[in-house]
């Protein structure tokens, strides 16, 4: 049974404070088989990416999409998708290049919900570890009951974090069987959302900057 870690940020994001390479020991070390490198609305880590991924360690090319109707993850992309497009044009763009969409914490405080209603989504993001409150119940409820794929995803913006939520998938680790077992809704997931003391620690080192992790 795979174990994998669907929303990761690097360095790549304005926010993020880890390398690819730094992000793939982290996930090595917390006993996963691999991670999706999802920085925001750039595919400026794919390089890093390949040259990390190898047949025990899988890295999934990626990003995380601001569209005009909310953040979408992108797995098994090559090409930038642009942001700023409607939900539904953005999702259509990442199955033309043959990826899976997925609804990205569509219900933590400040985002938008009507975002799920909005495109035809691979998959619902049912743990996203930086999602508060009740948004993660939520998000499961609400893909069981339009019987879309779940996934869960750290959102880690700092290699600590890495590996706090997890995708579980039992196949062979392949890109495109590990997409195609997304589209299916053969997942499970696992995992919990940052305490808030951290989650506030998080805030602050946002506001003042990176930390040192590179």
């Amino acid at each position: 049974m795979l174990q994998l870690d669907m929303h990761v940020h690097t360095v790549h994001s304005h926010d993020g404070s880890c390398t690819v390479e730094r992000a793939v020991e982290a996930a090595r070390a917390a006993g996963l088989n691999g991670i999706a490198v999802t920085d925001h609305d750039t595919v400026a880590g794919h390089s890093e990416a390949k040259k990390n991924s190898s047949d025990r360690f899988l890295v999934i090319p990626g990003m995380e999409i601001s569209s005009a109707d909310g953040h979408i993850v992108a797995l098994g992309i090559g090409e930038l998708v642009p942001k700023g497009l409607p939900a539904a044009e953005t999702v259509e763009l990442i199955k033309k290049q043959g990826g899976v969409a997925i609804a990205a914490h569509p219900f933590a405080p400040i985002r938008r919900p009507d975002i799920v209603y909005r495109a035809k989504f691979d998959a619902i993001e049912g743990i996203n570890s930086r999602a508060m409150l009740l948004s993660n119940p939520l998000a499961q409820r609400f893909a069981k009951k339009k019987n879309l794929a779940i996934v869960a995803g750290s959102d880690a913006h700092h290699c600590a974090d890495i590996g706090m939520a997890r995708t579980h998938i039992d196949c062979d680790l392949k890109l495109e069987v590990i997409l195609e077992k997304i589209r299916r809704g053969e997942t499970s997931i696992s995992g919990r959302t940052l305490p808030i003391s951290t989650f506030l620690l998080r805030a602050l080192q946002k506001a003042f900057g990176r930390t040192d992790e590179r």
